[in-house]
């Protein structure tokens, strides 16, 4: 009968160790996952560097571990937009990816973008610095995308939605870029710290508005004193 009393104590000592480890674990993310519209899953990498055209190949909060998955932070806004746009590029110009997603009905929480499970080269992609991988969110079918569309801002690497957001940007040479937010002053902007910087070589840190959904970036190279063709991008916010 002890030894009964003393078996039943310590599966009720166990059962209320294992209730306690449960409820202390993390709850599984609410946020909806973006369904592609065309199977399969866009990627490309090659053996050398591809620079490509764009100036802006990302838009995203900086983060520094190694998060499972990438997430998009889509305005409420888009909500009447069928689809949206993923763009991904490593600063070393071998890897980029193209997919167009199917708008979520739930625009209240991140979007996750399973952007890792897709893909054929996820390690590559992993062991990329934080700042070696550009993601541009665009609203619109990725062949429809024009300078005029606007951008949303993308999570990386256990980033979170902070009060400063980067811009990578390629600088084609430029000796400077400036950034120049609809508020506020002009930021210079910095070398990535990422070992190869061939499709994109800097970053322009830039306080996210509080008071603005809507708001434009102007980015201004300067090569040899003088001042070239300005790009405006314009981005929206949750």
């Amino acid at each position: 009968m002890t030894n009964d009393k003393t078996n039943f104590s310590m599966m009720t000592a166990l059962a209320a160790g294992l209730l306690s480890v449960l409820t202390s674990l993390p709850a599984p993310s609410t946020a909806e996952e973006a369904r592609l519209v065309t199977e399969p899953f866009n990627e490309s990498v090659r053996p050398e560097a591809n620079t490509g055209g764009a100036r802006v190949v990302g838009l995203q909060f900086l983060g520094g571990s190694a998060e499972a998955d990438l997430h998009a932070l889509i305005p409420a806004r888009w909500a009447d937009a069928p689809h949206f746009c993923v763009r991904t590029n490593s600063s070393d110009g071998l890897y980029d990816s193209v997919n167009t997603y199917h708008m979520p009905q739930d625009l209240t929480a991140p979007v996750e973008v399973p952007h890792l499970r897709d893909s054929e080269h996820d390690g590559i992609i992993t062991s990329l610095h934080p700042e070696g991988f550009g993601i541009r969110i665009t609203r619109d079918d990725c062949d429809a995308v024009t300078d005029d569309t606007p951008n949303a801002l993308g999570l990386w690497r256990d980033a979170r939605p902070g009060d400063s957001f980067a811009i990578f940007v390629n600088s084609f040479d430029a000796d400077r870029v400036v950034a120049y937010p609809q508020q506020g002053s002009g930021v210079e902007c910095e070398p990535i710290g990422a070992d190869i910087s061939v499709a994109f070589d800097q970053r322009c840190v830039l306080p996210l508005p509080l008071d603005m959904t809507q708001f434009y970036v102007e980015l201004q190279p300067i090569k040899n004193g003088r001042r070239g063709r300005i790009e405006t991008i314009l981005i929206d916010t949750r």
